[in-house]
């Protein structure tokens, strides 16, 4: 059977045209990939993706919220100022004794804070009434008095974390032996 230059014209044209109906249906996958993550990422940046329809359609229409005015000291009494301090005394020595057990990180930043607005409000009550402040904090004073201490979410180095991989990488792997080169055993090999 003889194939003449017609027919294999004919036949490169056709491979052609399927290659290129191929490469279009590419470029429709590559289009379609790139309008779903752009969506995606709108949905990511406006964090509305996790709600109903309704209910993100009404949260985008909404106003946004006002920021709200820092709260003005209040001229509280010593009475109210004495409760206040107790019962932030209180919270703080829960969450220190919360952290010294689980050693949570977010123990420990919220008793800085109440310890920050406790030290703030100690210095209202001092310009009242000293010895009250006195009262509160007698036998805890290192405690009370003392500066927050820094505290931030432990982060590894990524260099030492690439280390401990690496030193667990090679624990695991299997030990690698010298070749013993080929030889007839003559029985004397123990003497070398």
């Amino acid at each position: 059977m003889s194939i003449t230059f017609a027919q294999v014209k004919a036949k490169l044209a056709d491979d052609e045209r399927k290659r290129q109906a191929r490469l279009e249906k590419r470029r429709g996958y590559d289009k379609a990939g790139r309008e779903r993550r752009a969506l995606a990422r709108a949905l990511a940046e406006g964090g509305l993706q996790d709600l109903p329809a309704l209910v993100a359609a009404a949260v985008e229409q909404a106003p946004a919220p006002a920021t709200p005015e820092p709260p003005k000291p209040v001229d509280a009494t010593v009475e109210e100022l004495i409760a206040r301090l107790v019962a932030i005394r209180e919270r703080i020595f829960r969450l220190r004794a919360s952290f010294a057990v689980t050693l949570s990180s977010d123990n420990a930043m919220e008793a800085n804070r109440y310890l920050a607005l406790f030290q703030t409000i100690a210095q209202q009550l001092e310009e009242m009434d000293a010895d009250a402040l006195a009262n509160i904090t007698r036998g805890f004073e290192s405690l009370l008095l003392s500066p927050p201490f820094s505290t931030q979410k432990a982060t590894i180095p990524i260099e030492t974390q690439r280390i401990a991989e690496l030193r667990w990488e090679v624990s695991h792997s299997p030990a690698q032996r010298e070749p013993t080169p080929p030889a007839i055993s003559d029985g004397l090999s123990w003497m070398l």
